[in-house]
């Protein structure tokens, strides 16, 4: 028997008017995978603990079997998996290009860039320096990026706010937060605690935020957007400060077999290798239908060489955000048709879930369970994977650091 894992980032959602009262997943009607539904067993899980509305690295940690007191935070897994070396004394950080206005307000927290864009504004924001650190910013996926900033002779420290309104640190973990896009300042890093290190940090942060917003103000991809009509990437906001990489065992050490994953984006690539999992590559510049075809035919070919292997699909959490219900179930229909029509089962263990919950109408993450199935292992009822699933399924709700036990127990549990 092998396992496949896969889930589908930001998935779950609340009903919405503009889909006549139905979820993306429920209006979505994906006729592929509620065929998986029918054949599997079903609950509701909350990604980490009821409660916390969390980033998907923290619920990705906790989906994969770990304790997030064991976490030291997202920066890391964003620098990890954007292929930066994360030292012990190391502070990294995830970053967002983004756009703010003559006043410093903040227009847009994500400004979309091209490759070439990113890697030239890269090239940039690398020729600033700043007094007693050395700096090193790597832009990642759209408008995304990873900062690391490391020592030269005074301690960091992780324990200082996001320069990010739309999350709030709380201990090693960020809790997303509802944010109506409009004229904001952006933020200062505070100390967290009353040390020299958390102060320093901070002032560091501080630093690179006020030379990085006029780095970028001069540059000539910026002049050349606001000719063109674009918003400018003029700033960049920074959050989920994390001091070195978490210590944690290999999950292969943990369970025994042989675990691959594919992935996305660089934060889920960074937990994976954390782990010390088996890389698969995917990389395709195509959008909708063939993306997720060609992601099918990547994970047929490759079941084989894996007992377990781990599938997370970026493309609902985008529309999320953006408050878009119909992209969103235009989004889950593609994937539908795309990827889990294509997907070859036999003697595959498949269990789908999502990463956390991205409602449409708050534009973030929310508290919300998530559905999960695993199977496939009878035939009946009228199953279908949505919000709905709990009332029907048979896992009762739990928190996400069981679900890689349940899966693997699974046979034991149906006899």
């Amino acid at each position: 028997m092998r396992y496949l894992l896969v889930i589908l980032d930001g998935a779950a959602d609340r009903k919405n008017a503009e889909l006549n009262g139905k979820t993306p997943l429920e209006a979505a009607n994906m006729k592929n995978l509620n065929k998986i539904a029918r054949q599997s067993l079903a609950g509701m899980m909350y990604p980490i603990e009821k409660g916390i509305a969390p980033e998907s690295d923290s619920a990705v940690f906790s989906i994969l079997s770990y304790n997030i007191k064991n976490y030291t935070g997202r920066g890391a897994m964003e620098a990890l998996g954007a292929g930066l070396k994360v030292g012990k004394n190391d502070i990294a950080l995830r970053a967002n290009f983004a756009t703010i206005d003559e006043n410093m307000m903040i227009i847009s927290r994500r400004c979309s860039l091209t490759k070439k864009e990113a890697k030239v504004l890269e090239k940039e924001i690398n020729k600033i320096k700043i007094k007693g650190v050395k700096i090193k910013f790597k832009a990642t996926v759209d408008y995304r990026g990873a900062l690391l900033i490391s020592p030269r002779g005074r301690k960091l420290s992780q324990e200082i706010t996001n320069v990010d309104i739309g999350y709030i640190k709380k201990g090693t973990i960020s809790i997303a937060k509802a944010v109506i896009e409009g004229r904001l300042p952006i933020p200062k890093a505070k100390p967290l605690k009353n040390t020299k290190e958390a102060k320093f940090t901070a002032k560091i942060v501080n630093e690179f935020i006020d030379k990085a917003t006029e780095v970028l103000s001069k540059s000539n991809v910026n002049k050349k957007r606001i000719a063109e009509g674009k918003q400018a990437a003029n700033a960049i906001l920074l959050r989920d400060a994390s001091l070195g990489l978490p210590d944690v065992k290999p999950i292969e050490k943990k369970f025994g077999i042989k675990f691959c994953f594919v992935t996305e984006m660089p934060v889920e690539r960074g937990i994976a290798k954390l782990l010390k999992m088996h890389e698969i590559k995917f990389e395709s510049a195509k959008r909708g239908i063939e993306r997720y075809e060609k992601l099918a035919k990547i994970i047929n070919k490759n079941t084989r060489n894996c007992d377990f292997l781990y599938v997370h699909i970026k493309g609902p959490d985008e529309p999320g955000h953006a408050g878009d219900p119909k992209k969103k179930r235009d989004i889950l229909k593609a994937i539908d048709n795309g990827f889990f029509s294509k997907l070859n089962l036999d003697n595959t263990m498949i269990c789908v879930t999502c990463d956390h919950a991205t409602p449409c109408s708050l534009k973030a993450h929310s508290l919300d369970p998530v559905p999960v199935i695993i199977g496939r292992f009878r035939n009946g009822d009228n199953l279908r994977f949505d919000e709905n699933i709990d009332s029907k399924g048979s896992l009762g709700i739990f928190n996400g650091n069981e679900l890689i036990s349940k899966i693997l127990h699974m046979d034991e549990a149906i006899k």
